[in-house]
């Protein structure tokens, strides 16, 4: 058995490989041959992309890995490692994953192997039990594979478990309770409402307060188009933004995007955050989105909103690392 860098000519061969698992035994989604070439193999000027194949003696390709590196991070992504059914247990899938680590950490100097979902090569997934409603990154190795053994087997250890929620909307009302509490925020001077540049001001330092840059980057690049960009809700208090949620719009899937949902550290004591969310979820029900999902970490009290809402866990992931001894 061979492990060789795959070519660009086993493209066709390796996406094959990965759709006959692909929403059966594996949950992620099925890839035409152009966006699997996009996705695992065209180049990226911000992430070093490796692919190995294993093939037998015949030449025929039964194994590939895909690993990542962010340039500038000292972090190896580990995103998939599949051998074909008749050729497991004969230790090819151990040998890739070697020779993926080896080959990653060749690339850069780096400090650990990591699967996350940080990894720029996101790999969409399927919804158990629904017609074929998707989210778009799978957070890290599903516990209920026989992945996350293997990989738990080879060194790899658990860093913290990630919980999918998926609601359908069609049913979905504000909670009577939920609404109460909309309501009386004007009591304290606040409400929510959708975003407004001629309105309300803050944004800036609500993100600063957050401590997040990525959805400072997206809300605050969102609210600068030249359209108006995608609406945004936010918590205000006297024109002041102290909460967000969004920007909010429905995918092709039919699923409701918003990139985050925060509180100014200022303003947590109102329940701001549960009005936040249920306001996001009658929002895009109201502009036609069929269903949501998301993920949060296993003891993030976030998830409480998320099941009072009426979401359910769908799918566990963990987030796994491996520290390179050197």
């Amino acid at each position: 058995m061979d492990i060789t860098v795959l070519e660009k000519s086993d493209a066709v061969k390796a996406a094959a490989l990965f759709n006959r698992y692909a929403e059966s035994e594996l949950v992620y989604k099925k890839l035409s041959d152009s966006d699997f070439t996009a996705q695992f193999i065209t180049d990226d000027a911000n992430v070093i992309k490796i692919n190995l194949a294993a093939k037998a003696e015949d030449g025929s390709l039964v194994g590939f890995a895909n690993g990542c590196i962010k340039r500038g991070v000292d972090i190896g992504y580990i995103t998939f490692i599949l051998v074909d059914a008749p050729y497991r247990r004969q230790g090819i899938a151990r040998k890739l994953l070697t020779e993926l680590e080896t080959a990653l950490d060749l690339a850069a100097p780096l400090s650990k192997y990591q699967i996350m979902f940080s990894n720029p090569i996101a790999l969409t997934w399927i919804v158990p039990g629904t017609p074929g409603h998707d989210h778009p990154n799978a957070p890290g190795i599903d516990v209920a594979s026989d992945a996350y053994l293997f990989f738990k087997n080879n060194g790899y250890l658990d860093n913290v478990f990630q919980n999918s929620f998926y609601l359908p909307l069609a049913n979905f009302q504000i909670k009577p309770d939920v609404q109460a509490r909309i309501d009386a925020l004007s009591q304290h001077a606040l409400s929510i409402c959708f975003y407004d540049p001629k309105k309300h001001f803050g944004m800036k330092e609500l993100f600063d307060d957050l401590g997040s840059e990525d959805w400072k980057e997206i809300v605050l690049g969102n609210i600068a188009r030249e359209d108006g960009g995608d609406p945004v809700i936010i918590a205000e208090h006297n024109g002041k933004a102290v909460g967000f949620t969004g920007p909010i719009y429905v995918q092709k899937s039919g699923r409701g995007y918003f990139a985050g949902i925060g509180v100014h550290s200022e303003y947590r004591k109102y329940g701001l955050g549960k009005a936040l969310f249920s306001t996001l979820c009658q929002s895009l029900k109201n502009i036609g989105a069929g269903y949501m999902t998301l993920y949060t970490g296993e003891t993030n009290p976030a998830r409480y909103i998320y099941q009072a809402a009426g979401f359910k866990i769908v799918k566990t992931w963990s987030d796994m690392e491996k520290v390179i001894k050197k």
